[in-house]
């Protein structure tokens, strides 16, 4: 058994210019680690002037060489906007392009003497950045956004707090169905809220379950800026009638849906309130269903 001075230099990182150290595992021989990392037996010996290659030793620390790597750029011939990357154990240029929020397409174009499917371990390539929009690019009133994974135009919308009609319109180039990580587009800056205080009353659907219902719903600014809704609907028949345990109202509009549960405060009526960021869309071509039913309805645009 090796002896605790011997277990320490097996261990010892040895210097690595260059290269990147590799912790030798059982079956390993510079031969098959050369074959391996695309490097020679003769790299790596140099590599490692005090390694004995007719004695690795599982959990010796060894230096791979990436200067004899298989053609590729040096970091001095990385274009300008991109960067040099040293290819690791299961990279793919879509993996890659995934991690550093770039496209295939764009990497592809970035390394024109690198073959996508024969990717070496140690192998130099370059990574592009994304490009911003040039200055004017985006229209007034918004301002760029680079795509990432998993966005949808629908959720950028939803946290941007615009229609996704307003981001569609935006991207007359763009196609919400193909959208590609680190695609730069245009995201429109969502107004500032407006100070809301209105009424509206809510109306029963032809042949509705509930014939003497009515309804109102009230908006009011609060002093955070938010809205406080109240929806109240009175000679309601027992929910329980129409297969449920209580009333909810539901609000929708472009990309906005929420619920509402109601109480019944006496019998027959019932409300129900809640706080909501202001959402114009919801005023516009929003409207709202009180269920089940629904029992009433409104268009929000005719709060007034």
């Amino acid at each position: 058994m090796p002896d605790d001075r011997e277990e320490s230099g097996m261990r010892q990182a040895p210097p690595c210019p260059g290269g990147f150290l590799y912790q030798i595992r059982s079956g390993d021989t510079l031969y098959s680690l050369a074959r391996r990392y695309g490097t020679t037996v003769d790299a790596l010996t140099r590599a490692n002037p005090g390694i004995d290659p007719n004695s690795l030793r599982v959990g010796q620390l060894i230096c791979i060489p990436v200067a004899a790597a298989p053609p590729g750029p040096p970091g001095a011939a990385c274009p300008a906007g991109s960067t040099p990357y040293v290819i690791r154990s299961g990279d793919t240029f879509y993996a890659i392009a995934r991690r550093f929020n770039t496209t295939v397409a764009a990497l592809t174009a970035a390394n024109p003497r690198v073959n996508p499917n024969n990717l070496r371990v140690g192998q130099l390539i370059c990574i592009p950045t994304a490009a911003a929009p040039p200055p004017g690019a985006c229209p007034a009133g918004s301002a760029p956004y680079t795509i990432r994974s998993g966005d949808t135009f629908y959720r950028i919308a939803q946290r941007a707090g615009i229609s996704l009609n307003a981001l569609v319109a935006a991207n007359p180039g763009v196609d919400p169905n193909r959208l590609r990580v680190g695609q730069v587009i245009c995201v429109p800056r969502a107004a500032p809220p407006r100070r809301v205080s209105c009424t509206m009353n809510l109306v029963r659907p032809a042949g509705g379950p509930a014939p003497n219902a009515t309804g109102r719903l009230w908006i009011d600014t609060n002093q955070a800026g938010n809205w406080q809704i109240t929806v109240a609907g009175v000679d309601l028949p027992p929910p329980a009638t129409l297969g449920a345990n209580i009333y909810t109202a539901v609000f929708s509009a472009d990309g906005v849906r929420f619920s509402v549960p109601m109480v019944a405060t006496v019998e027959g009526r019932w409300t129900g309130t809640t706080v909501q960021r202001p959402t114009d869309v919801l005023l516009t071509r929003g409207r709202v269903d009180i269920y089940p039913g629904p029992v009433l309805s409104g268009l929000l645009a005719n709060c007034r």
